[in-house]
């Protein structure tokens, strides 16, 4: 049995396929997760429910309950639903998220766990848990404008999360935003909208305001265009599909809640189209 819990735990691989972050507060959230356990050898086991520290770059944000596991000799597939997080170390989980974000690949760990496994013939073992969990990051979390509808005013990004975790902002502000020297950043637009950071790729519309050179909102109803198909409003503000623009988070409407201090983590580079310039 001793060779079996070792296998098990020392060389087992815990692979995130969803972690589903809902119903954040000011120090807690909600998460739904699905996980694939494989390696774990060629003899079933359960493992029963274990309370496990959740540590990033050496520092504990909180703890979850991993549910019963029954392993077979080709691993296991294992998911629970809304299991509330209850934040003890802000500052590291805020972190954890920006990582997530900006970086391809990220380690995070589950420790401190105590196991308790029951193998064939009614034998049984106890021993200490601690595992290393890869995922992928968002590597920058790629936006692109893929429609614009100029009557209602609003637009639709297609946005690419690669990663396994999702995290449901609710209504949240963005800002189109053209960089200037010494981090002087100028908003040309911003964009409202219901805003759940899904895996893979997919499209959120937006309504949206423009924003003009001394600083007022107009309702993207688009202006008269001169012969070059500029309109006064957008060559005055210099708008251009060669430039970079950025796409940056402002705040969620969840007074209070980290998702506000989250979302401003979300800073990626945008090109605007003939379409978008339209709106002005």
């Amino acid at each position: 049995m001793d060779s079996v819990v070792q296998h098990l735990f020392n060389h087992s691989r815990l692979e995130i396929t969803l972690a589903r972050v809902t119903e954040c507060t000011a120090d807690s959230y909600n998460i739904s997760v699905e996980y694939q356990v494989t390696d774990t050898g060629p003899v079933g086991s359960v493992i029963d429910t274990m309370l496990v520290d959740l540590v990033y770059l050496d520092r504990p944000w909180g703890k979850t309950q991993l549910p019963k596991v029954k392993m077979r000799f080709n691993g296991a597939h294992v998911h629970f639903d809304d299991q509330t997080i209850h934040v003890t170390d802000m500052s590291i989980w805020l972190q954890f998220c920006s990582d997530l974000i900006h970086n391809e690949k990220l380690v995070y760990h589950l420790r401190n766990g105590e196991a308790h496994l029951k193998g064939p013939f009614g034998t049984t073992a106890q021993s200490g848990y601690d595992k290393d969990i890869h995922v992928l990051g968002m590597n920058g979390f790629p936006v692109l404008i893929k429609d614009v509808d100029r009557e209602e005013g609003k637009v639709t990004l297609t946005m690419r999360n690669l990663g396994p975790f999702e995290i449901d902002y609710g209504p949240t502000v963005f800002e189109i935003q053209e960089g200037g020297e010494e981090e002087q950043w100028r908003t040309i637009a911003r964009l409202k909208g219901d805003f759940f950071n899904k895996r893979g790729e997919y499209h959120v519309p937006f309504e949206v305001e423009t924003v003009s050179l001394d600083g007022e909102i107009d309702h993207a109803q688009g202006g008269e265009v001169n012969e070059s198909g500029i309109s006064p409003a957008a060559k005055k503000l210099g708008l251009d599909v060669e430039k970079t623009y950025y796409f940056r988070g402002i705040r969620t409407d969840k007074e209070g809640a980290w998702t506000n201090e989250a979302i401003k983590f979300i800073r990626s580079p945008i090109l605007l189209t003939e379409k978008f310039i339209s709106l002005y």
